[in-house]
């Protein structure tokens, strides 16, 4: 009996560890085809889009899945891009300022809801009432300066410069009473780091966050630095490439860092354990920021903090001149996916990030949206038509208000319209969902060609006029 029940249990032993084999080999043959539709998929991008290179990293359940190169770092010396390539990552800089102020806070010197005249003691009196959560929510009300002149790298703005330069222009708004993207807040956030660590903003970087999780490659974008494997910046403009514009913006603490996706990889590391920050710290991080009147707006700390399908998303984009980037963490799959790229199109890194995502999570598939009952038809005709006429580059101030049409008239919106318009006419456009945002109406269409499914976004201002139509995403 025991001679039987021996050899009983020894069969089950060995039916248990032949399951799990097989259960392994299943898993990793799964991976491998995501891995090569990944691959398939990024390759048809940068044919498609005109991106010289790109690096990508897939983090699943905490394990690197996936992370490669692909096309030219450098197209002038044909130097390959791989996942040591060194790229600006723009806007992501911004997550990495807030940890960094957060530190600080766990230590005891900031105070997320202190003015920041404490800080910064020579601001302006119109910025008495802005907190340091302002500044990193985007709610200051302080103008950003994207865009304006004074600001360029090879200025070297100092700190108080740098205020003197911006106090000039008034608040946009009372502080903690509206949203508006500004890098401005986050310049001052790192000259509050330098004043209260009496570290410059790199060292303190260096020091607290890239060198203790072994982010060897991440760094200051300054073009006085020589980088080891770093990528050169692309613009497409009027259907060739060409070297971005170098008279570059000071970034600074808002977007000068420079990355890998491999050194991502390890930050997203951090970001899961308490290795670098305690678990309060980021449960506010990842908080939706409350305006004066308690209403929520999906933006963290330097995070957008979204639901994407039903799939809870903590995101952000980067752009500077030549380069794009994404980090898209969806926290409910445990899945990070980061993006990086050397061409400097809008919105580009957030676009391919979310193609690759659907690989590993097909129920966010643009596929998966249903049509719904159009509540105005007058209204849908409206769209219909615009969307269509755009698509030959015809732009009617009949259906569309004078800005958009000024922004629509650009060379790269035309680059938009001639890429879209290849892929054939629209088989089939349906209502998929709308709402009301201020004194506009949203409406999103689904808009399906022979070999692509578009997502548009329109707005229809209070003059009955489109004030927006933008291509939120496409598969």
């Amino acid at each position: 009996m025991l001679y039987n029940l021996y050899f009983s249990i020894k069969f089950m032993v060995s039916e248990f560890k032949r399951s799990k084999l097989a259960l392994f080999v299943i898993l990793l043959l799964t991976i491998s085809a995501q891995a090569d539709e990944v691959n398939k998929y990024v390759r048809a991008q940068l044919a498609e889009r005109h991106i010289p290179g790109a690096a990508i990293a897939v983090i699943k359940n905490g394990r690197v899945v996936k992370a490669e190169g692909y096309g030219l770092a450098s197209v002038e010396f044909n130097a390959p891009a791989t996942k040591e390539t060194v790229f600006e990552i723009g806007s992501i800089s911004k997550q990495m300022t807030a940890a960094a102020i957060m530190l600080l806070v766990e230590e005891g010197k900031i105070n997320l809801d202190e003015k920041i005249k404490r800080y910064l003691p020579n601001t302006p009196d119109s910025w008495k009432n802005v907190s340091v959560r302002n500044l990193l929510t985007h709610t200051s009300g302080i103008k950003s300066y994207t865009g304006l002149s004074g600001f360029e790298l090879t200025k070297r703005l100092k700190r108080d410069e740098f205020i003197k330069a911006l106090s000039t222009h008034p608040l946009e708004f009372e502080a903690g009473a509206n949203w508006k993207y500004s890098n401005s807040g986050y310049n001052l956030l790192g000259f509050i780091i330098e004043a209260v660590s009496g570290k410059s903003y790199w060292n303190f970087m260096r020091e607290r966050i890239f060198k203790p999780l072994g982010m060897n490659s991440t760094g200051d974008r300054d073009p006085q630095y020589i980088i080891r494997n770093r990528a050169t910046g692309y613009e497409w403009e009027n259907n060739r490439l060409v070297g971005r514009d170098y008279d570059l913006t000071d970034v600074f603490s808002a977007g000068a860092i420079v990355s890998t996706v491999m050194d991502l990889a390890k930050w997203d590391a951090a970001l899961r354990n308490d290795s670098l920050l305690k678990k309060e710290s980021k449960a506010q991080i990842w908080t939706p920021v409350l305006f004066n009147d308690r209403k929520p707006y999906p933006y963290g700390f330097g995070w957008n903090v979204t639901e994407f399908r039903g799939h809870r998303l903590i995101s952000h984009g980067g752009q500077t001149a030549g380069f794009a980037a994404n980090i898209s963490r969806y926290t409910d799959d445990d899945l990070t996916v980061i993006v990086l790229t050397n061409l400097g199109d809008q919105g580009l890194g957030g676009a391919i990030a979310r193609g690759i995502a659907k690989n590993y999570i097909p129920a966010i598939s643009l596929k998966t949206i249903k049509a719904q009952t159009e509540s105005d038809a007058k209204v849908s005709t409206m769209l219909k038509t615009a969307l269509r006429e755009r698509l030959e580059n015809k732009l009617n101030p009949d259906l569309l208000s004078s800005e958009l049409i000024k922004s629509l008239s650009t060379e790269r919106a035309k680059n938009v319209n001639q890429r879209i318009a290849s892929f054939g006419t629209i088989k089939n456009l349906v209502f998929v969902g709308g709402e009301t945002s201020g004194e506009r109406k949203i409406y999103r269409y689904k808009a399906e060609t022979p070999t692509r499914i578009f997502l548009w976004r329109f707005a229809v201002n209070d003059e009955g006029k489109i004030s927006e139509m933008t291509l939120e995403e496409e598969e």
